[in-house]
């Protein structure tokens, strides 16, 4: 069998079990298998496979099916520009959070102050916090910056410090970041910067969301269950956590501090709402890549 016939196979499999990208499914998992690019695959497409990897790319497509996504799959995602380590444990990291990140090196970027701290909350992979500091410290340099990352979960929070030794040095990190389990802001004041994509999702949403077998963790997930406050549902529409978290963060800021968060595109007037009910002054919101209001700024007095 060639690759090209993994391929088709694989494409054929995908489609009838109801996959809505099986030819972007197969040339990932192809990819992962012979840990080559697309146009190795490409290029090598008519040349046999020996049968141990056909046995390996079976289990794969097989993992496919079942509704895992690709990216828990081979334990890796791209964003921003940037190969990220993921796992069941987090969140897989969306194209529409680039515009967070976009916006935070934005205002930062702007910011004169000789030292600058900005936190994280809620990180999971860390893809928002290391992609931030990671395009400053591209523009300009990342030395008068220092990055704290939070998360309720230990073991997302190994993500976390995993991916942040992948793109950064140990000498660095030492300097420059701290990563903390534990709720929200983990009491910490004193930032320049808050950033945060935090669990939103309603809860009944959730529900549906779970049943294509995604494996997402529901802790990132469901912005109902404030698991850090009570373990019974307190609402249905996705927004306990988030109204915990922005008076918060206010408290959290120094003057004329920004706080940068996504949200889902059906709650940003109520959350614009509850950042000027907490304090924030020039609140806006950013659309993202399908023209959806999702990221809320407010700054600080």
């Amino acid at each position: 069998m060639t690759i090209q016939d993994l391929k088709n196979n694989a494409v054929q499999s995908f489609t009838e079990s109801g996959s809505t990208t099986p030819f972007l499914d197969a040339d990932c998992l192809l990819q992962f298998l012979f840990n080559k690019d697309k146009t190795w695959i490409l290029l090598h497409r008519n040349e046999n496979v020996a049968p141990e990897l056909e046995a390996d790319f079976a289990k794969l497509v097989q993992k496919r099916k079942t509704g895992l996504p690709v990216a828990y799959i081979t334990g890796k995602k791209e964003f921003y520009g940037i190969e990220y380590y993921v796992t069941p444990d987090v969140l897989i990291p969306k194209p529409d959070t680039e515009i967070l990140v976009e916006k935070a090196v934005e205002k930062i970027s702007a910011c004169r102050k000789e030292s600058v701290k900005i936190i994280d909350v809620c990180s999971g992979s860390g893809c928002v916090g290391l992609s931030t500091l990671k395009e400053l410290e591209n523009n300009a340099g990342a030395d008068r910056f220092h990055l704290t990352m939070t998360d309720l979960s230990k073991n997302a929070l190994l993500v976390t410090e995993k991916n942040a030794r992948n793109i950064f040095d140990e000498t660095f990190i030492k300097k420059h970041m701290d990563f903390l389990n534990g709720d929200l802001l983990c009491g910490k004041t004193g930032f320049d910067f808050i950033l945060s994509n935090p669990p939103y999702v309603p809860h009944s949403e959730v529900e549906e969301l779970l049943l294509d077998g995604r494996n997402e963790p529901r802790l990132a997930l469901d912005g109902d269950t404030d698991t850090a406050v009570s373990k019974e549902l307190m609402s249905d529409d996705g927004l306990p956590i988030i109204r915990r978290l922005v008076p918060m963060a206010y408290k959290a800021l120094n003057p004329r501090g920004t706080f940068i968060m996504e949200s889902g595109e059906y709650q940003t007037e109520t959350v614009r709402q509850l950042f000027c009910d907490a304090g924030f002054i020039n609140v806006i919101s950013e659309k993202d890549l399908s023209g959806m209001e999702r990221i809320t700024i407010g700054e600080k007095q």
